[in-house]
Protein backbone atom coordinates (compact mmCIF):
# COMPACT_ATOMS: atom_id res chain seq x y z
CA UNK A 1 0.00 0.00 0.00
CA UNK A 2 1.41 3.48 -0.93
CA UNK A 3 1.85 6.27 1.66
CA UNK A 4 0.94 9.35 2.03
CA UNK A 5 3.27 12.45 1.69
CA UNK A 6 2.27 14.02 5.27
CA UNK A 7 3.12 17.35 4.25
CA UNK A 8 0.13 17.61 1.42
CA UNK A 9 -2.46 18.49 3.99
CA UNK A 10 -0.34 21.54 5.19
CA UNK A 11 0.58 22.15 1.24
CA UNK A 12 -3.19 22.07 0.69
CA UNK A 13 -4.03 24.36 4.01
CA UNK A 14 -1.07 26.90 3.24
CA UNK A 15 -2.78 27.24 -0.68
CA UNK A 16 -6.00 27.95 0.36
CA UNK A 17 -4.60 30.46 3.15
CA UNK A 18 -2.96 32.41 0.16
CA UNK A 19 -6.32 32.13 -1.52
CA UNK A 20 -8.26 33.58 0.99
CA UNK A 21 -5.57 36.33 1.57
CA UNK A 22 -5.37 37.02 -2.23
CA UNK A 23 -9.59 37.21 -2.20
CA UNK A 24 -9.12 39.52 0.55
CA UNK A 25 -6.55 41.89 -0.75
CA UNK A 26 -8.57 41.96 -4.22
CA UNK A 27 -12.03 42.78 -1.79
CA UNK A 28 -10.06 45.86 -0.03
CA UNK A 29 -8.44 47.29 -3.51
CA UNK A 30 -12.09 47.11 -4.72
CA UNK A 31 -13.73 48.98 -2.04
CA UNK A 32 -10.95 51.60 -1.86
CA UNK A 33 -10.95 51.92 -5.84
CA UNK A 34 -14.58 51.98 -5.02
CA UNK A 35 -14.27 54.75 -2.47
CA UNK A 36 -12.06 56.98 -4.59
CA UNK A 37 -14.67 56.60 -7.47
CA UNK A 38 -17.40 58.25 -5.33
CA UNK A 39 -14.85 60.51 -3.77
CA UNK A 40 -13.96 61.59 -7.17
CA UNK A 41 -17.53 61.65 -8.68
CA UNK A 42 -18.71 63.94 -5.70
CA UNK A 43 -15.82 66.32 -6.15
CA UNK A 44 -16.64 66.80 -9.52
CA UNK A 45 -20.59 66.97 -8.75
CA UNK A 46 -19.51 69.55 -5.92
CA UNK A 47 -17.09 71.84 -8.15
CA UNK A 48 -19.83 71.85 -10.64
CA UNK A 49 -22.42 72.54 -8.56
CA UNK A 50 -20.38 75.74 -6.76
CA UNK A 51 -19.55 76.51 -10.67
CA UNK A 52 -23.34 76.76 -11.96
CA UNK A 53 -23.82 78.36 -8.45
CA UNK A 54 -21.42 81.21 -9.18
CA UNK A 55 -22.99 81.83 -12.60
CA UNK A 56 -26.39 82.02 -11.56
CA UNK A 57 -25.69 84.76 -8.68
CA UNK A 58 -23.37 86.44 -11.43
CA UNK A 59 -26.33 86.34 -13.71
CA UNK A 60 -28.73 87.11 -11.09
CA UNK A 61 -26.70 90.29 -10.29
CA UNK A 62 -26.38 91.82 -13.43
CA UNK A 63 -30.17 90.76 -14.49
CA UNK A 64 -30.73 93.19 -11.02
CA UNK A 65 -28.25 95.58 -12.26
CA UNK A 66 -30.34 95.80 -15.84
CA UNK A 67 -33.71 96.39 -13.22
CA UNK A 68 -32.14 99.44 -12.25
CA UNK A 69 -31.21 100.72 -15.15
CA UNK A 70 -35.10 100.03 -16.90
CA UNK A 71 -36.37 102.10 -13.76
CA UNK A 72 -34.44 105.48 -14.64
CA UNK A 73 -37.13 104.85 -18.26
CA UNK A 74 -39.78 105.88 -15.17
CA UNK A 75 -37.91 108.20 -13.42
CA UNK A 76 -37.91 110.00 -16.73
CA UNK A 77 -41.85 109.84 -17.72
CA UNK A 78 -42.47 111.18 -13.63
CA UNK A 79 -40.29 113.79 -14.36
CA UNK A 80 -43.19 115.13 -17.26
CA UNK A 81 -45.93 114.20 -14.67
CA UNK A 82 -47.87 117.24 -13.15
CA UNK A 83 -48.64 115.30 -10.14
CA UNK A 84 -48.15 111.80 -8.52
CA UNK A 85 -50.81 109.84 -6.42
CA UNK A 86 -48.90 106.35 -6.56
CA UNK A 87 -47.33 105.31 -2.98
CA UNK A 88 -45.85 101.89 -4.66
CA UNK A 89 -46.09 100.99 -8.20
CA UNK A 90 -45.18 97.62 -10.57
CA UNK A 91 -42.51 98.39 -13.28
CA UNK A 92 -43.06 97.28 -16.43
CA UNK A 93 -39.71 94.74 -17.34
CA UNK A 94 -39.08 95.52 -21.40
CA UNK A 95 -36.86 91.83 -21.50
CA UNK A 96 -37.99 88.06 -20.97
CA UNK A 97 -34.79 86.49 -19.27
CA UNK A 98 -36.17 83.04 -19.90
CA UNK A 99 -37.74 80.87 -18.05
CA UNK A 100 -35.18 79.96 -15.72
CA UNK A 101 -34.47 83.32 -15.32
CA UNK A 102 -36.72 86.50 -13.74
CA UNK A 103 -37.38 90.31 -12.75
CA UNK A 104 -39.11 92.02 -10.95
CA UNK A 105 -39.36 95.99 -10.84
CA UNK A 106 -40.76 98.10 -7.68
CA UNK A 107 -40.96 101.60 -7.07
CA UNK A 108 -42.11 103.21 -3.82
CA UNK A 109 -42.65 106.88 -3.03
CA UNK A 110 -40.36 108.27 -0.73
CA UNK A 111 -41.79 111.68 -0.82
CA UNK A 112 -44.81 109.55 1.03
CA UNK A 113 -42.21 109.42 4.48
CA UNK A 114 -41.13 112.25 6.75
CA UNK A 115 -37.34 113.64 5.81
CA UNK A 116 -35.60 113.10 9.03
CA UNK A 117 -33.04 115.42 7.92
CA UNK A 118 -34.98 118.21 8.17
CA UNK A 119 -35.73 118.23 11.70
CA UNK A 120 -33.02 120.85 12.18
CA UNK A 121 -35.84 123.36 10.98
CA UNK A 122 -38.02 123.91 14.74
CA UNK A 123 -40.77 123.39 12.55
CA UNK A 124 -40.01 120.07 11.33
CA UNK A 125 -38.44 118.67 14.65
CA UNK A 126 -42.08 119.36 15.54
CA UNK A 127 -43.68 117.13 12.98
CA UNK A 128 -41.35 114.44 14.19
CA UNK A 129 -42.79 114.92 17.55
CA UNK A 130 -46.44 114.59 16.88
CA UNK A 131 -45.65 111.30 14.93
CA UNK A 132 -44.00 110.24 17.63
CA UNK A 133 -46.73 110.74 20.10
CA UNK A 134 -49.65 109.27 17.41
CA UNK A 135 -47.20 106.37 17.37
CA UNK A 136 -46.73 105.95 20.99
CA UNK A 137 -43.14 106.82 21.30
CA UNK A 138 -41.57 108.73 24.09
CA UNK A 139 -41.07 112.29 22.22
CA UNK A 140 -37.69 113.04 23.93
CA UNK A 141 -36.41 110.72 21.06
CA UNK A 142 -37.05 113.75 18.42
CA UNK A 143 -34.22 115.69 20.36
CA UNK A 144 -31.84 112.87 20.73
CA UNK A 145 -32.24 112.36 16.77
CA UNK A 146 -31.73 115.84 16.27
CA UNK A 147 -28.52 116.32 18.35
CA UNK A 148 -27.05 113.42 15.96
CA UNK A 149 -28.10 115.10 13.26
CA UNK A 150 -27.27 118.97 13.60
CA UNK A 151 -23.93 120.20 13.42
CA UNK A 152 -23.38 121.32 17.16
CA UNK A 153 -22.52 119.98 20.36
CA UNK A 154 -24.50 121.59 22.04
CA UNK A 155 -26.84 118.88 23.71
CA UNK A 156 -31.21 118.91 23.33
CA UNK A 157 -33.20 117.56 26.38
CA UNK A 158 -33.20 114.27 24.91
CA UNK A 159 -28.90 114.42 24.99
CA UNK A 160 -28.07 112.52 22.25
CA UNK A 161 -24.53 114.53 21.59
CA UNK A 162 -21.93 111.30 22.79
CA UNK A 163 -20.41 110.24 19.99
CA UNK A 164 -23.05 112.11 17.79
CA UNK A 165 -22.35 112.03 13.94
CA UNK A 166 -22.97 115.90 13.80
CA UNK A 167 -24.34 115.38 9.86
CA UNK A 168 -27.22 114.49 8.27
CA UNK A 169 -28.21 110.93 7.54
CA UNK A 170 -27.29 108.84 5.04
CA UNK A 171 -29.53 105.97 6.20
CA UNK A 172 -32.34 105.36 7.70
CA UNK A 173 -30.79 102.41 9.35
CA UNK A 174 -28.64 105.20 11.15
CA UNK A 175 -31.45 105.62 13.52
CA UNK A 176 -30.53 102.46 15.08
CA UNK A 177 -27.62 103.92 16.69
CA UNK A 178 -29.09 106.89 18.48
CA UNK A 179 -29.71 107.00 22.38
CA UNK A 180 -33.22 105.87 23.01
CA UNK A 181 -33.46 103.62 20.04
CA UNK A 182 -34.73 99.95 20.00
CA UNK A 183 -35.63 97.64 17.95
CA UNK A 184 -39.23 97.76 19.14
CA UNK A 185 -39.13 101.44 18.49
CA UNK A 186 -37.34 101.36 14.99
CA UNK A 187 -39.77 98.85 13.83
CA UNK A 188 -42.53 101.26 14.44
CA UNK A 189 -40.85 104.56 13.28
CA UNK A 190 -38.77 103.64 10.19
CA UNK A 191 -41.79 102.85 7.62
CA UNK A 192 -42.51 106.77 8.39
CA UNK A 193 -39.12 108.52 7.69
CA UNK A 194 -36.63 108.76 4.69
CA UNK A 195 -32.91 110.37 4.47
CA UNK A 196 -33.81 111.98 1.31
CA UNK A 197 -35.83 114.60 -0.27
CA UNK A 198 -36.90 118.21 -0.09
CA UNK A 199 -38.94 117.54 2.81
CA UNK A 200 -42.25 118.32 1.25
CA UNK A 201 -44.46 115.65 1.32
CA UNK A 202 -47.02 114.22 -1.35
CA UNK A 203 -50.36 114.75 0.02
CA UNK A 204 -51.23 111.88 -2.51
CA UNK A 205 -49.04 109.18 -0.80
CA UNK A 206 -48.77 110.29 2.74
CA UNK A 207 -50.45 107.82 5.27
CA UNK A 208 -52.47 108.60 8.53
CA UNK A 209 -49.67 108.95 10.40
CA UNK A 210 -47.76 111.52 8.52
CA UNK A 211 -50.93 113.57 7.89
CA UNK A 212 -51.66 113.75 11.68
CA UNK A 213 -48.22 114.88 12.14
CA UNK A 214 -48.18 117.40 9.86
CA UNK A 215 -50.42 120.00 11.85
CA UNK A 216 -50.90 120.24 15.63
CA UNK A 217 -54.61 120.68 14.54
CA UNK A 218 -54.73 118.10 13.03
CA UNK A 219 -57.52 115.19 13.34
CA UNK A 220 -58.43 111.69 12.38
CA UNK A 221 -61.39 112.46 11.04
CA UNK A 222 -59.56 115.83 8.96
CA UNK A 223 -56.70 113.73 8.00
CA UNK A 224 -59.29 110.39 6.78
CA UNK A 225 -61.31 113.13 4.75
CA UNK A 226 -58.06 114.03 3.27
CA UNK A 227 -57.31 110.43 2.15
CA UNK A 228 -60.98 109.84 0.68
CA UNK A 229 -60.82 112.97 -1.24
CA UNK A 230 -57.92 111.89 -3.13
CA UNK A 231 -59.40 108.22 -3.42
CA UNK A 232 -62.15 109.88 -5.90
CA UNK A 233 -59.70 112.69 -7.13
CA UNK A 234 -56.14 112.98 -7.05
CA UNK A 235 -54.84 116.55 -5.77
CA UNK A 236 -52.83 117.86 -8.69
CA UNK A 237 -52.31 121.66 -6.51
CA UNK A 238 -50.62 121.94 -3.35
CA UNK A 239 -53.64 124.57 -2.92
CA UNK A 240 -55.96 122.29 -1.54
CA UNK A 241 -59.43 122.83 -3.11
CA UNK A 242 -61.75 124.78 -1.26
CA UNK A 243 -64.18 121.76 -1.05
CA UNK A 244 -62.33 119.47 0.77
CA UNK A 245 -63.23 120.41 4.52
CA UNK A 246 -60.86 121.63 6.52
CA UNK A 247 -60.41 124.25 8.49
CA UNK A 248 -58.61 127.65 7.21
CA UNK A 249 -55.93 126.93 10.02
CA UNK A 250 -54.76 123.80 8.77
CA UNK A 251 -55.17 124.63 5.40
CA UNK A 252 -52.77 127.85 5.45
CA UNK A 253 -50.60 125.42 7.81
CA UNK A 254 -50.00 123.14 5.07
CA UNK A 255 -48.65 125.43 2.89
CA UNK A 256 -44.82 125.28 2.28
CA UNK A 257 -44.63 121.34 3.84
CA UNK A 258 -46.85 119.51 1.16
CA UNK A 259 -46.51 118.71 -2.56
CA UNK A 260 -48.73 116.71 -5.19
CA UNK A 261 -45.82 115.09 -7.04
CA UNK A 262 -42.70 113.07 -6.23
CA UNK A 263 -39.50 113.31 -6.70
CA UNK A 264 -37.88 110.56 -5.06
CA UNK A 265 -38.37 106.56 -5.42
CA UNK A 266 -36.86 103.76 -3.45
CA UNK A 267 -36.19 101.30 -6.64
CA UNK A 268 -36.16 97.62 -5.54
CA UNK A 269 -34.66 95.50 -8.23
CA UNK A 270 -35.17 91.50 -7.70
CA UNK A 271 -33.72 89.33 -10.11
CA UNK A 272 -33.37 85.46 -9.85
CA UNK A 273 -31.35 82.69 -11.87
CA UNK A 274 -32.63 79.24 -11.14
CA UNK A 275 -32.86 79.18 -7.03
CA UNK A 276 -29.93 82.01 -6.80
CA UNK A 277 -31.91 85.62 -5.77
CA UNK A 278 -30.42 88.87 -6.09
CA UNK A 279 -31.64 92.34 -4.84
CA UNK A 280 -30.57 95.69 -5.74
CA UNK A 281 -32.61 98.43 -3.43
CA UNK A 282 -31.55 102.32 -4.23
CA UNK A 283 -33.07 105.39 -3.84
CA UNK A 284 -33.14 107.71 -7.04
CA UNK A 285 -34.60 111.02 -8.07
CA UNK A 286 -35.93 112.27 -10.97
CA UNK A 287 -32.70 113.89 -12.57
CA UNK A 288 -31.67 110.22 -11.99
CA UNK A 289 -29.39 110.72 -9.22
CA UNK A 290 -28.34 107.85 -7.35
CA UNK A 291 -28.70 108.80 -3.50
CA UNK A 292 -28.16 104.95 -2.47
CA UNK A 293 -27.36 101.73 -3.13
CA UNK A 294 -27.66 98.26 -1.56
CA UNK A 295 -26.97 94.71 -3.11
CA UNK A 296 -28.09 91.86 -1.38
Amino acid sequence: MKKRNPNIFFECLNHRNKKGSALVIVLLLVALITALVVEFAYEIYTDTSSVANWVDSQRASLIAKSGQSFSSEFMKEVRGYDYTHTKEIALPVPIDFGADSSLVLKAEDENSKFNINKITDPQYLDILKRMLQYLNINTNLADSIADWIDADSEPRPGGSEDKAKNAPLWSVDEVKYIKGMDTETFNKLSPFITAYGDGLININTASLTILMSLHPEMTEPMANNIISYRESEPFKSSSLPQNLSLPESVRSGLVGKITVKSSYFRIYSIARSHEITRIIESVMDTSLKVRYWREG
